[in-house]
């Protein structure tokens, strides 16, 4: 499973190679996009903290250490992270 990050970074990039195969990717659009892509790659780990935060959130008011490890465990092993 991925973030919605991710899939909108695993999105662009074969948006990208798909209009570089039809020659339709203008340097002008190359830039813009990896402009955009960079924005979205900078948002993932505000979106980990999201996560992470509303799973503490869930579980309060346990011990905040362990729950904040359970929960970036929890994160690691559901979206994936390792393989990006």
């Amino acid at each position: 499973m991925k973030t919605p990050m991710q899939e909108l970074i695993d999105q662009a990039i074969q948006r990208s190679r798909e209009l570089s195969e039809e020659g339709r990717l203008l340097e002008s659009l190359a830039v813009e996009y990896i402009v955009d892509l960079a924005i979205a790659e900078s948002m993932l780990e505000k979106e980990k903290e999201a996560i992470v935060n509303a799973w503490m959130d869930d579980r309060y008011p346990l011990d905040k250490d362990w729950v904040k490890q359970c929960a970036e465990q929890y994160y690691e092993e559901t979206f994936n992270t390792k393989e990006r």
